[in-house]
């Protein structure tokens, strides 16, 4: 009496009021929770206890209806019952099984067949109380089970379909093995909800694959399974743990705006065509560890919450990461990436590890990192790295051939600015971590004076400095003195008047002031012991001034050091303009 009671539908393909419970509130419910987008885990739990709830009141309320209750009654819109059995018959008959709309009681088991499956099978908007078993056999014709409630386990493992198939919307509420099954013709799961886990290992999809809108609530296994034509997982829900290990897609995959609520592994896949990430939700690690990508592909707009680990990964064709957010650590360590890759409006929330990798190009134009995020560039060979420093100069984990790699790649492309500054933080790190000693005093001196060759500035503030203290000790310790008029001959005298006829009243001024005042007590100007300053510091001494006692020995050490970075700013100013 349980099996007549438990599929029981109405000609609509709904379930009557006494079947809610099991298959038009869980349906309901796997609705609501998809359109919900998977806010949470959480909502995962409370949903399953509400449809066990209600499965549970239903059986509840079923062990209390008899057959007869019950009836098949078409004026009453419940349809018919059909048993297993007769379903068994017409196929080993090699008749056509077509029903719509029927409640099938009892396990449908046509393991042990050894001759294919001609006829074709429509078993659809129904419900089989039992299980499904078809291993290993070899269907001809098509199977269409769309819209069909599956109570039991649908095992059809080794199983051959020659023609399409279709699971579009049914509900498999126990186990699901497709392992090592081929699919000849057209795979349609589009909204299938598969409760149970789903094992799809080693199958091998011929034509086009369809998992459109799909739900797994359990773990599901696509590992090893080969799809030959299209392949579609666009917006599927995985609520639980996935495998795509070792998957091989030889035409375009998408699985745009899909969510994976739970752990998923893409280890050694390969994608041969075009593969189509863009707007992924990943709630836990995403792995792509040892991945081959030969064609394109894009993952603009993941959102990537735990860590996405693309280790070993090969990229042969154009990757796309813009605008895409990295929540937590991005491994792309010993990855290749030997086309275009763009990072355009990333952002990075955890750090971003490319050590050892062998990168093309890389763009990262406008991508943000957080204040904690570091870069690992250590052993990493790059052509091309489009990142101006300024983005990445406080990220940047130090590696010296990372550093010199970054000048070269700035020079390469003309960005002077960002090749100085890189080479001048890359420097200062180093200068840092050196003991005391004569190189390092050395670099100091460098630092100093020159900015390590990229800053001539420095070099000009020290010049203007120079003079700038040396004019102020001249003045200060009355230093500098002027010729005195009185000494001069009359021939000196006659010159001066003669190259300056009008000045001949000032120099009798002069000269009349002098005669009253001792040498020693007079004091030039402080803008004279600049002008003094700055012609002993182009090694030029002015005619009217000398230094005197100890200040004529500071005079050198002042054309010495003018000499000395003169000399520097010529050679930095003539470096930064050849480069």
């Amino acid at each position: 009496m349980d099996y007549i009671v438990i599929g029981l539908l109405s000609r609509s393909g709904e379930a009557p009021p006494f079947l809610a419970g099991e298959v038009k509130s869980q349906t309901a419910l796997d609705k609501a929770y998809i359109q919900a987008d998977l806010r949470n885990s959480r909502s995962v739990v409370q949903i399953r206890a509400v449809a066990g709830c209600a499965l549970f009141m239903s059986m509840l309320l079923l062990s209390t209806v008899s057959a007869q209750d019950i009836g098949c009654n078409a004026s009453e819109g419940v349809c018919r019952i059909v048993s297993a059995a007769e379903i068994l018959g017409k196929i080993r008959a090699g008749e056509p099984v077509i029903y719509e709309n029927v409640f099938v009681s009892g396990d449908i088991n046509i393991t042990r067949l050894e001759k294919p499956v001609v006829s074709p099978i429509k078993i659809v908007n129904s419900t089989i109380n039992g299980s499904l078993r078809i291993n290993g056999v070899e269907f001809m014709g098509p199977l269409n089970l769309s819209g069909t409630v599956f109570s039991g386990d649908v095992v059809a493992r080794g199983a051959s379909f020659r023609s399409d198939v279709s699971f579009a919307d049914a509900h498999l509420l126990r186990v699901a093995e497709f392992t090592l099954t081929k699919f000849g013709g057209v795979a349609n799961f589009v909204g299938t909800n598969f409760h149970g886990p789903l094992s799809m290992s080693y199958a091998q999809l011929s034509k086009v694959g369809s998992f459109e809108g799909a739900a797994f609530w359990n773990h599901a296994d696509f590992s090893n399974a080969q799809f030959m034509d299209d392949t579609s997982f666009e917006r599927v829900h995985f609520l639980r743990s996935a495998s795509f290990e070792f998957a091989r897609f030889y035409q375009l995959v998408s699985f745009w705006r899909s969510v994976f609520h739970g752990e998923v592994s893409f280890a050694n896949s390969e994608f041969s065509g075009t593969a189509n990430f863009m707007s992924v939700r990943f709630d836990e690690n995403a792995v792509f560890m040892g991945s081959r990508f030969s064609h394109d592909v894009t993952f603009s707009a993941a959102r990537f919450s735990k860590s996405a680990v693309f280790g070993l990964a090969v990229f042969q064709g154009f990757s796309d990461f813009s605008s895409a957010d990295f929540r937590s650590v991005a491994f792309f360590g010993l990855a290749k990436l030997e086309d275009n890759t763009r990072f355009v409006n990333t952002t990075f929330g955890g750090d971003i590890v490319l050590t050892s990798s062998r990168i093309y190009s890389m763009q990262l134009e406008n991508a943000s990192f957080s204040d904690s995020s570091k870069i690992y560039l250590n052993e990493a060979d790059f052509t091309r790295m489009l990142a101006r420093w300024s983005l990445i100069k406080d990220h940047l984990v130090y590696d010296s051939a990372a550093y010199l790699a970054l000048v070269k790649n700035y020079k390469n492309m003309e960005w002077r600015d960002d090749a100085n500054d890189c080479y001048y933080q890359y420097r200062r790190i180093s200068q840092s971590s050196e003991p005391w000693g004569l190189e390092k005093m050395i670099d100091v001196i460098s630092w100093l004076s020159c900015g390590y060759g990229v800053r001539p500035s420095y070099t000009i503030f020290w010049s203007m400095f120079m003079i700038l203290l040396f004019g102020l000790v001249y003045w200060i310790g009355n230093g500098i003195r002027e010729i005195a008029w009185e000494n001069l001959s009359d021939e000196e005298m006659e010159g001066e008047q003669n190259g300056n006829p009008g000045a001949h009243e000032d120099v009798s001024e002069r000269a009349a002031e002098s005669k009253r005042e001792r040498p020693e007590d007079r004091r030039i100007s402080f803008p004279d012991s600049i002008f003094f300053s700055a012609m002993s510091f182009t090694a030029q001494s002015p005619a009217s001034l000398y230094p005197v006692g100890i200040y004529k020995h500071v005079s050198m050490i002042e054309g010495i050091l003018g000499w000395f970075l003169l000399g520097l700013f010529v050679v930095v100013l003539s470096g930064m303009l050849i480069r």
